[in-house]
């Protein structure tokens, strides 16, 4: 019997591990969503590395919590539904990708926006936190253009990053 509860344990333990994990990700939106850009950061490792593919890259917690405010700060309207966060967990790391589907406003115009984010997460004594984030962006493009472009890839809207 000691055998089947230690089994048990373990598994409600991997479970409660990837709600931990998943609920990094939907803080990081919450954050980004409703404009608590000051505390973002609080997701990542000391040593993360935080970066969306073609536009920026960030190394530790400070850094890319500033990374992710300064490119939600662009934008005059943000908002960013997570989907489909897959999550395998292995002792204390952890590997996930998850799906977004957004709505921006970029200089006035109506965009929007579809990405994955390519993660790996650390068990720290702080509790799980993002080791590795890769933003890879599928589209972004002005709302009245749509994503389907018969006559080759969807036009991108420039992201506000420093040069």
């Amino acid at each position: 019997m000691s055998e089947d509860f230690a089994a048990l344990a373990a598994r409600v333990r991997k479970l409660e591990d990837i709600e931990e994990i998943r609920n990094l990700r939907m803080e990081y939106h919450r954050c980004v969503n409703e404009g608590d850009l000051d505390n973002v950061g609080d997701i990542y490792t000391e040593d993360a590395h935080v970066e969306f593919e073609g536009v920026g890259m960030a190394k530790g917690r400070k850094d890319g919590g500033a990374l992710v405010a300064h490119l939600a700060r662009g934008l005059s309207f943000i908002k960013q539904f997570i989907t489909n966060h897959i999550v395998h967990v292995n002792g204390d790391e952890a590997e996930g990708v998850s799906y977004l589907d957004a709505r921006y406003v970029f200089g006035g115009e109506a965009v929007i926006a579809s990405a994955k984010y390519v993660e790996k997460y650390r068990r720290t004594p702080e509790g799980w936190k993002i080791s590795y984030m890769n933003a890879v962006t599928y589209f972004t493009v002005p709302f009245d253009k749509g994503w389907a472009n018969p006559a080759g890839p969807a036009i991108k809207v420039p992201l506000p990053v420093d040069a």
